[in-house]
């Protein structure tokens, strides 16, 4: 499954197809759009296979750029905090729900906390989620949890930025990445706040979820997955994990780009037809 190029073409075309039906079929049944949250320093671009693909499934699709992402500079990230993020994410939605009604949140890394906080905040707003790759617990000794976390604040006044390496199984990948190289240490601060307090909270997160998580994920811990899964307030039988053994942290564009995907739309097909979730 492992692709050379970019750009997901002929990704899931069985599975679009079968989408399609089922979009055809009954529209009383079914959420009709779905958000797409992108991670902390990256952008929409996280979605460029992923959200054509929704869209020919006949989808209304919403994907909005988070506060002082996409831009020339990292630099405009200075002084965004979560809570700017969260509004974001919350108007996308108000937006999408205007043409939509219910919905389904894809997020990835700090996407998928906020699409978990939005769904413990607007639970009649929110069908379901799929939560990719998302940052509960940090493989790095310094973020909230671990060992060094205490010299984090300190950190914080000392260093100006931090470095955001790019982490692919296919190094070829990584050129067409346009996420931001390095971030302002306050915004990086806000970004890991954020797990803390999403963490607080996935107990009231009742909807059903799809975990998505990379084993080979350098920037998430390998426990991340089984911690959201035993935190979050969604019956088992309304929750599925699904693994993948090379990917990076960016499992929407690394080398199982179209298993990712595949999983995805099958979740969305789930939903639609109101079955329950696979285990």
């Amino acid at each position: 499954l492992c692709r050379g190029g970019s750009g997901g073409q002929g990704l899931g075309t069985h599975e679009i197809r079968a989408l399609h039906s089922a979009v055809c079929s009954d529209p009383h049944l079914r959420p009709e759009g779905l958000l797409l949250l992108h991670g902390f320093s990256g952008s929409t671009s996280t979605f460029a296979a992923l959200e054509p693909a929704l869209i020919q499934a006949g989808f209304a699709v919403q994907a909005p750029l988070l506060r002082g992402h996409g831009r020339d500079s990292p630099q405009a990230l200075a002084g965004v905090t979560w809570s700017d993020w969260l509004d974001d994410a919350s108007s996308a939605l108000a937006e999408l729900r205007a043409r939509a009604g219910s919905v389904i949140v894809v997020g990835h890394s700090m996407g998928a906390l906020l699409a978990a906080l939005l769904a413990a905040e607007q639970s009649t707003a929110i069908d379901s989620l799929v939560l990719a790759a998302a940052p509960v617990r940090l493989a790095s000794p310094l973020a909230p949890g671990r060992p060094l976390a205490f010299l984090t604040p300190l950190l914080g006044r000392l260093l100006p930025r931090w470095p955001m390496p790019r982490h692919y199984a296919d190094p070829a990948l990584a050129a067409s990445d346009t996420s931001y190289p390095w971030v302002p240490m306050d915004a990086l601060l806000s970004f890991l706040q954020l797990s803390v307090v999403v963490r607080r909270r996935l107990a009231e997160v009742h909807q059903p979820v799809l975990i998505l998580q990379s084993r080979a994920d350098r920037v998430v811990a390998p426990a991340a997955a089984d911690l959201l899964a035993s935190g979050l307030g969604t019956p088992s039988e309304q929750l599925r994990m699904v693994g993948f053994e090379r990917s990076g942290h960016e499992l929407f564009r690394d080398c199982e780009e179209g298993a990712v995907i595949a999983s995805v739309l099958q979740f969305v097909d789930e939903r639609i037809n109101r079955r329950p979730v696979a285990p």
